[in-house]
């Protein structure tokens, strides 16, 4: 099946007819089938994949976040079609005129509505374990790889709303947002303290 997909995915890719960067992306689900609340049995996986032009977020940009209470349900570890408060919190930050959102559970700091969110303190990386709380990015554990490779300590570990405001920088992950410091939440500025580093953890994203 790995390799039926994968085929099935270079042919979309081999009709395109521009050189420009594209996003290719793609979702199955377990089987079309009636009504049910019960996994069905046998049938095939559908399949939808789609690509478009789309570049990379800018790395020079000034990326303002809200934060918003996270209310979802407690398997955020697995991807689903269910993404309408990621959706409802996203339309929040735009008509705030921002970039983005910053998901806490109380004072825990969970994810954004469509990427991770990390910060830097005291020559450290702080992101959140992957436990049932955040989908855990492909794009997030490149950036883990690399800061180790760097010698960059990485702790994975909950960290706080006070934190986050309080950290050396703060930045955002996903396979768009290769590395994306974040200068503003709810109005305030953060981070600054430590551009040298970011700016290291930015150039091994891009390279």
């Amino acid at each position: 099946q790995r390799d039926e997909l994968t085929k099935t995915l270079n042919e979309l890719v081999s009709q395109l007819d521009s050189d420009a960067p594209h996003m290719l992306y793609w979702q199955s689900t377990r089987a079309v089938a009636h009504r049910m609340h019960a996994f069905p049995k046998g049938g095939k996986a559908s399949l939808m994949a789609f690509s478009e032009p789309c570049g990379l977020d800018r790395q020079d940009h000034p990326y303002k976040l809200i934060s918003v209470e996270d209310t979802r349900f407690l398997h955020c570890n697995i991807k689903t079609l269910n993404l309408i408060p990621n959706c409802m919190a996203m339309q929040q930050a735009v008509e705030a005129g921002c970039d983005e959102v910053v998901f806490h559970r109380g004072d825990r700091v969970t994810e954004c509505a469509h990427s991770n969110v990390h910060i830097l303190k005291d020559g450290a990386l702080k992101t959140a374990p992957c436990d049932n709380l955040i989908l855990p990015g492909i794009t997030r554990a490149h950036r883990i790889a690399q800061c180790r490779e760097m010698g960059i300590p990485v702790i994975e570990e909950p960290f706080t709303v006070r934190e986050t405001m309080e950290a050396d920088e703060v930045f955002f992950t996903s396979a768009s947002a290769l590395c994306c410091r974040i200068e503003e939440i709810d109005g305030q500025k953060v981070g600054g303290r430590a551009p040298e580093l970011i700016a290291r953890i930015q150039k091994a994203a891009w390279d």
